[in-house]
């Protein structure tokens, strides 16, 4: 099963499509048939895992690589919005020896805190205020790991917060730890913001 940890040293391809609920299974076959491809003809595949979002809106597949040579970035769907296609590294995680094994029986949910950077060169700047966030969030209850990913073109960080239940995220969403931080952060980049946290529809 595939497991996200800052320790297995793998990059990780980040596609993030916007969909209407109505189409949702399509996207999803389609979606599948394109991992199940991946791993049969591309050596340096290590994993591939699809969400679902709980208002129906957006789906993303997480596809685990050795290394950035291996890497074939997958390819816009037919009749579907163009996802954002990038690949990642982690650059940090709570606690720190944490990871995260993906199936779609797994407990809790997946938050994607995602931030579009005003310009490429803000990212080592945010990467550091993303650390010091980490750091605020640690132990809130309810959140048993989080995982920050950088994508390596340097337009975007993504946050993959593991929570107990919608609640417990919505109860920190409340009253962020992490505000005093914030404002400067979102002078660095755009928080392309949603509330709906995920669940794991299919892994390989």
């Amino acid at each position: 099963m595939p497991i996200v940890s800052k320790a297995n040293g793998l990059l990780a391809e980040f596609a993030l499509f916007p969909v209407q609920p109505e189409q949702q299974a399509d996207l999803r076959e389609q979606l599948i048939q394109i991992i199940t491809s991946l791993q049969e003809n591309s050596p340096g595949f290590v994993s591939g895992t699809i969400f679902q979002s709980g208002d129906g809106s957006q789906m993303t597949s997480y596809i685990q690589w050795t290394d950035q040579s291996a890497y074939v970035a997958s390819q816009a769907i037919p009749n579907f919005d163009a996802p954002d296609i990038r690949l990642y590294e982690i650059f940090a995680s709570e606690p720190k020896d944490s990871e995260v094994t993906l199936a779609p029986d797994m407990h809790g949910l997946i938050n994607f805190g995602t931030f579009t950077m005003k310009h490429p060169d803000n990212q080592p700047r945010f990467i550091k205020l993303f650390r010091q966030a980490l750091d605020m969030v640690s132990g809130q209850p309810g959140l048993i790991s989080t995982h920050a990913h950088r994508s390596l073109d340097g337009w975007k960080c993504i946050n993959f917060g593991h929570w107990d239940s919608l609640d417990d995220f919505t109860a920190m969403d409340t009253n962020r730890p992490f505000s005093p931080l914030f404002g400067e952060m979102l002078d660095l980049a755009d928080n392309e913001y949603k509330k709906e946290l995920h669940t794991v529809v299919f892994t390989t």
